[in-house]
């Protein structure tokens, strides 16, 4: 008896120490309390207003404590990933990487804890293995949520390009510049994914960075080879002096042309991929026509 009990206040020495340890580590030294650096140029454009659990101010400690753990994590693979999909998403909340790392670690927390607290009630015990494994999930279902819609906003624009750069085109033809044209689309459509993404490569301009490269951050935001494609044509016509409409319309053609190319495959592939399913519902109509039949040989021996 003396020496279990010896054995648990060992244990529960051992667990304080590694949690002593862990809490020493992540605040050893001290971050500066300083707003993100994409929050301080919102505050100065006049964009500083929003509404997010880190405005909370019931959460704020908690957020600020994940929000200190997350820019102490430096796993560069995941950062970049979810720096990539918050640009191609279109970041309406303004978060910053760390921010969006912040938020996935408490969901992870939150869901390993409500795992823990059903596992007690259900089985009386706590099963370490399953607590890691829900936060695990936890931590990846925002990144994952965040992926797929930056993926299905980049097919959004994907679709939304040959239209748009028809429209440039005309206005062009009509005898407006580049930029007049592009603050045209944004103002008559201002909702429209592309559109968002033309009014920062409008306000980039404006605070001081060169077309080619704001052109070229666009085509860096949106992970898409037709969008790269197209901006590339469009600095490289403009570094040679060939006319803008011209591009932008050839643009638009070879786009729309590709666009059916990879439709005739898609088709083609789904012929095949229905073949199998097909040559499934026609045998079992087949049996299900002849199945009697089938049964009456096997038991009499005859078709009557």
């Amino acid at each position: 008896m003396a020496q279990d009990l010896t054995i648990q206040v060992l244990v529960s020495l051992l667990l304080f120490g590694a949690v002593f340890l862990l809490v020493f580590a992540l605040f050893r030294y001290p971050l500066p309390p300083e707003p993100e650096v994409n929050r301080r140029i919102a505050v100065a454009v006049g964009l500083g207003h929003r509404s997010t659990i880190f405005e909370n101010r019931t959460l704020a400690p908690l957020m600020s404590l994940a929000l200190s753990m997350a820019r102490r994590f430096q796993f560069r693979t995941i950062r970049e990933l979810v720096r990539r999909d918050l640009d191609a998403a279109g970041n309406p909340n303004g978060y910053s990487v760390e921010e969006y790392l912040g938020l996935s670690m408490v969901c992870g927390v939150g869901l390993g804890l409500l795992s823990t607290a059903i596992g007690m009630m259900l089985l009386g015990r706590i099963d370490p293995t399953v607590l890691v494994f829900m936060g695990i999930v936890g931590f990846a279902t925002p990144i994952y949520s965040l992926h797929v819609s930056a993926r299905a906003r980049a097919l959004r624009i994907g679709k939304q390009l040959p239209y748009t750069l028809d429209l440039i085109a005309l206005t062009m033809a009509a005898g407006s510049s580049f930029t007049e044209a592009v603050e045209t689309m944004i103002r008559d459509r201002p909702d429209e994914d592309l559109n968002q993404e033309l009014r920062i490569v409008q306000a980039e301009i404006e605070f001081g960075t060169p077309r080619p490269t704001a052109l070229a951050n666009l085509a860096e935001r949106i992970p898409l080879d037709s969008l790269r494609s197209v901006m590339g044509a469009v600095n490289q016509a403009e570094a040679l002096g060939s006319p803008l409409s011209t591009i932008l319309k050839t643009q638009s053609v070879m786009l729309r042309s590709a666009r059916s190319v990879r439709a005739e495959k898609l088709s083609a592939s789904a012929s095949l991929r229905i073949l199998i399913p097909s040559m499934l519902i026609l045998f079992a109509a087949v049996l299900t026509l002849f199945g009697p039949w089938i049964i009456r040989i096997i038991v009499t021996g005859s078709f009557f």
